[in-house]
């Protein structure tokens, strides 16, 4: 989970740069509309064609319920069905990641943008899951991503930015299972001082915006 300061700024500017001038979005892998980070940028979809699509998703969500089921490695969408695809916090869960990239790819139109997240040193997070079966109550956990990993994965976008979420110092403190002390006003106002997210460095997660 992102823990506030430069990293949300980061994912909140970047986050609107992914849905500039789109009418129709794609959320997908997620278990509900507008999960975890996304929820405090509900109102920024307001208007827009919103299609949340998570993998087997529980129903028990009320409003926020998936519009659909769909498996990110072979979705049902026709080619350059969206101007925006957001993916957060799902490539890691995915068996085969690069043809999850080609379908990303695919459903998107020309000029269309990916917003990604996905873990880079992070512990294990994978639910009580069989290998093959990722639907959102047991899911596996699979890979992590360099910077480098990242630009593989997605070479055939034509444009990729990557950008690490935190530093070293907030890396570290995600080992020892300290990311609530980062809540605190003090500590997030040192770590925004004194830390310095840079690719190739160590952190916990990479964002990618990339463009078709």
């Amino acid at each position: 989970m992102i823990t506030g300061g430069k990293a949300q700024k980061v994912f909140a500017g970047k986050l609107r740069e992914a849905i500039l001038g789109a009418r129709d979005i794609l959320e997908i892998g997620t278990p509900q509309r507008y999960a975890k980070e996304l929820r405090p940028f509900e109102g920024l979809f307001a208007g827009l064609h919103y299609v949340a699509a998570g993998y087997q998703p529980s129903l028990t969500y009320g409003k926020y319920n998936c519009d659909c089921h769909q498996d990110i490695q072979a979705m049902t969408f026709p080619d350059a069905a969206f101007d925006t695809v957001l993916c957060i916090e799902v490539i890691e869960h995915v068996a085969n990641p690069f043809a999850a990239a080609s379908e990303l790819f695919r459903v998107l139109r020309p000029a269309g943008r990916l917003f990604l997240t996905t873990p880079f040193l992070l512990q294990y997070h994978g639910k009580k899951a069989e290998a093959h079966s990722p639907d959102h109550e047991s899911y596996p956990d699979f890979w992590r991503f360099t910077h480098q990993g990242l630009q593989e994965l997605l070479g055939h976008f034509r444009r990729v930015e990557i950008h690490p979420l935190d530093g070293p110092v907030e890396f570290r403190l995600n080992q020892f299972y300290l990311t609530t002390a980062m809540s605190f006003p003090l500590l997030r106002y040192l770590l925004d001082a004194f830390d310095r997210p840079r690719v190739g460095k160590a952190t916990t997660r990479h964002l990618v915006l990339a463009t078709k």
